[in-house]
C-alpha cells in the first residue's frame, strides 16, 4: 500500500510541475491537459478500481476524461492554426 502512495504521490508531483510549466507560458489548455488526468488517476487509484466503485472513483473518471478533452483540444487547436497558415504562404 505505501508503494502505491508513493508511485501515486510521485506522478501527481511530476504532472503538477510540467502543468506549471505549462501554464506559466500560457498554454492553459495543455496544462489542463496534463494536470486533469493525473488527478483524475490518482482519485480514481483512491477511490479503487471495482465495478461498483465509490462517488471518488467516478469523480477521477470524469477528471481522467475531461483532461484527455483538453488535450485533443488542445492538439486540434494547434493542427488547424498549421493549416490556416498553409495557404497564405503561397
Amino acid at each position: 500500500m505505501r508503494i502505491m502512495i508513493a508511485f501515486m504521490a510521485l506522478v501527481f508531483v511530476l504532472g503538477l510541475g510540467s502543468a506549471v510549466v505549462k501554464a506559466r507560458r500560457g498554454r492553459w489548455w495543455e496544462a489542463g491537459s496534463v494536470f486533469l488526468p493525473v488527478l483524475g488517476i490518482d482519485l480514481s487509484l483512491l477511490g479503487g478500481v471495482r465495478w461498483e466503485a465509490p462517488p471518488l472513483f467516478w469523480a477521477g473518471v470524469v477528471l481522467a476524461l475531461a483532461g484527455f478533452g483538453a488535450e485533443g483540444y488542445s492538439y486540434w487547436r494547434t493542427r488547424g492554426g498549421e493549416r490556416e497558415q498553409e495557404p497564405a504562404s503561397r
